[in-house]
């Protein structure tokens, strides 16, 4: 009998996996912020989570944690934006709602550092995000954030994924312009 393997899931699936359990979590978390009462009907809108796939390194209170991955997302039901550090046991999502993207230079006003374990926690601060010609490429993320439990922080670089609702996880994507006419 050939001795049993265990099947482990790739680093890019339990990416995608705890960036989608962290969103959940913050979506519907007791601390979210209300949504605007300006409401546009766009409750029922999927958030967009594009991923950051490269180095990155996350400093909560001085420490440095291993950072596994970075997500950018956008979460329409309750007009958030945020940039999620994935690492080995939660994440850490730098959150605001004020935006500016000029040039390739995207910019992000923070008003929260969020953490299903510790909670949400008022900030002060902003995410810079440098992208490359290419619109592929994130040359350089910097987020930096006081809040009144310490600074925290967030460098990243790398590839740009995209994920897409209607895609279905079953290979190359159908969309990606390199299959034949």
């Amino acid at each position: 009998m050939p001795a049993r393997q265990t099947v482990r899931p790739p680093p890019l699936a339990a990416l995608r996996l705890a960036a989608c359990a962290l969103a959940v979590s913050l979506a519907f978390a007791a601390g979210a912020r209300d949504q605007d009462d300006d409401d546009d009907g766009d409750d029922a809108a999927a958030a967009v989570v594009v991923d950051i796939n490269g180095p990155c390194v996350l400093t909560v209170r001085g420490q440095t944690i291993p950072c596994a991955g970075v997500a950018y997302m956008v979460f329409p039901a309750n007009h958030r934006i945020d940039f999620t550090a994935i690492s080995d046991s939660d994440g850490w999502a730098f959150s605001g709602e004020e935006d500016d993207n000029q040039g390739g230079r995207y910019a992000l006003t923070l008003d929260s550092v969020l953490n299903p374990a510790s909670g949400r926690f008022d900030a002060e601060g902003r995410c810079v995000m440098q992208v490359g010609e290419d619109r592929r490429t994130v040359k350089s993320l910097d987020c930096r954030a006081r809040t009144g439990n310490g600074e925290f922080a967030l460098t990243a670089s790398g590839s740009i994924t995209v994920e897409d609702a209607d895609d279905e996880d079953d290979g190359p994507d159908d969309d990606s312009g390199g299959g034949a006419n």
